[in-house]
């Protein structure tokens, strides 16, 4: 009887020991988290200067009127998305991929304007955010950009790197279109 008391109490034991160590691991974990979300919040706030971010060899070597064409191709890619007319989650949605916001930025960051004659291509959720916000997410943008992408990747391989929401690149293209 003693031996099964002694063998109860050992499963007793080992089972509180494995319970221990689980919650151990899940707290280890939680300060990492609450720490890459207190990251971020605190890249956000860091200031990202367009015009010392690099692009990919490809970009940056562009001629203008290249980087115009394919800007132009982009914008009208976004205009057939009909994104005007879509419910405003569907701005969330990441479909573009980070050659083309490549190319988009690279061409905000000659400070040129494209000149559109339809004014109604922007859902009302981009008009209605005022300069500062427009800003705002600008920086959110150019730190993703600059903590996510790898520029020395191939046009293929950014091709493929879709993390983009069609909001992030409206902004882009939005910014573009009023640049003073």
């Amino acid at each position: 009887m003693s031996m099964a008391l002694i063998g109860f109490i050992s499963i007793i034991v080992i089972s509180l020991l494995f319970i221990l160590f689980y919650l151990l691991t899940i707290n280890d974990n939680k300060p990492k988290k609450i720490g890459n979300e207190f990251q971020r919040k605190m890249s956000v706030s860091s200031i990202a200067d367009l015009n010392t971010m690099e692009f990919p060899k490809n970009i940056e070597h562009m001629r203008f009127d290249s980087l115009s064409k394919a800007t132009k191709v982009i914008f009208d890619s976004y205009k057939a998305l009909n994104y005007v007319n879509k419910l405003p989650s569907s701005l969330d949605k990441i479909e573009w991929h980070t050659w083309q916001v490549s190319i988009i930025l690279k061409y905000l960051k000659s400070k040129n304007k494209i000149f559109i004659t339809n004014d109604n291509i922007f859902h009302t959720v981009i008009l209605e955010l005022s300069e500062s916000q427009i800003e705002h997410e600008l920086q959110k943008i150019y730190n993703k950009y600059i903590e996510n992408v790898n520029i020395k990747k191939s046009r293929d391989d950014l091709s493929k790197d879709v993390i983009w929401s069609a909001r992030e690149v409206s902004i882009i293209l939005y910014k573009i279109i009023n640049c003073k």
